[in-house]
């Protein structure tokens, strides 16, 4: 089913996710409007949408589970996204945002977990949302195909060619903030039972990239899937667009 933008904050979800510019501006959103949370306060499981929380007062939100992976709370961006996620009758809240994360605060997030669009918020960057003077400040990469670099993706795609160490790629456009350019992030799963070498790999690709793309700057992460750290997690939301197959590599 297409994505069709119930509110201002899922337009400006569609956005961001296809220009890193706008970013900033998603962020200011998702702090400012109305989520949805799975979940009930107690003593108030019967009551409507609007809640009173006293000093002291417990809610109790319901988790989802990642396939593979650990924990984390989903939220939504409206009650269609909450309906894509949850098909039956369940008991929800509608909390600011700010408040939400902050409640929240320590778990990982993922607003809109099965729709075409969404975020996932690591405690890290959650703490940064909400205190961007913190000294941990990371950046903020919206979940989304967007567009590609595409000469380093033909770039990279040729080296991982000539690698049969290397089993998939994948590439986001983080826009760190205070930056009008986006930044390249380069995400690599190398196949340990072909004997992947990774610091071969990162100059095999230094090599490649001095040559042809001189200006380019990019940063790498090597993927685990069993063990997903920093934004690997973030970068296995997206399609690969380099998948090492029998037939040989293809871009997506």
């Amino acid at each position: 089913m297409p994505f069709i933008s119930e509110n201002e904050l899922e337009r400006a979800l569609v956005k961001a996710a296809t220009n890193p510019a706008a970013a900033p501006d998603f962020y200011r959103l998702l702090l400012e409007s109305d989520l949805l949370v799975l979940g009930t306060v107690e003593g108030q499981e019967e009551a409507a949408e609007k809640f009173s929380l006293a000093p002291g007062g417990k809610v109790n939100l319901v988790p989802g589970q990642k396939k593979g992976g650990g924990p984390f709370l989903p939220i939504f961006s409206s009650l269609r996204r909450m309906q894509d996620y949850v098909k039956q009758e369940s008991k929800y809240l509608r909390v600011n945002g700010r408040a939400l994360l902050d409640l929240t605060r320590g778990a990982p997030v993922i607003l809109n977990p099965a729709s075409e669009y969404g975020k996932e918020l690591t405690a890290q960057q959650i703490s940064y949302l909400l205190d961007p003077s913190a000294p941990q400040s990371q950046v903020l990469p919206i979940i989304g195909q967007g567009e590609n670099p595409v000469a380093l993706v033909e770039t990279l795609t040729q080296v991982f060619a000539s690698r049969p160490d290397v089993e998939a790629a994948w590439v986001l456009q983080l826009h760190p903030s205070g930056q009008n350019r986006p930044h390249p992030l380069v995400g690599v799963e190398l196949d340990t039972g072909m004997g992947g070498d990774w610091p071969s790999l990162m100059q095999a690709i230094k090599v490649a990239v001095d040559s042809t793309l001189p200006e380019m700057m990019f940063d790498l992460q090597r993927i685990d899937r069993a063990n997903p750290v920093g934004l690997a997690s973030t970068l296995l939301q997206v399609p690969p667009f380099y998948q090492r197959r029998k037939a040989g590599p293809t871009i997506n």
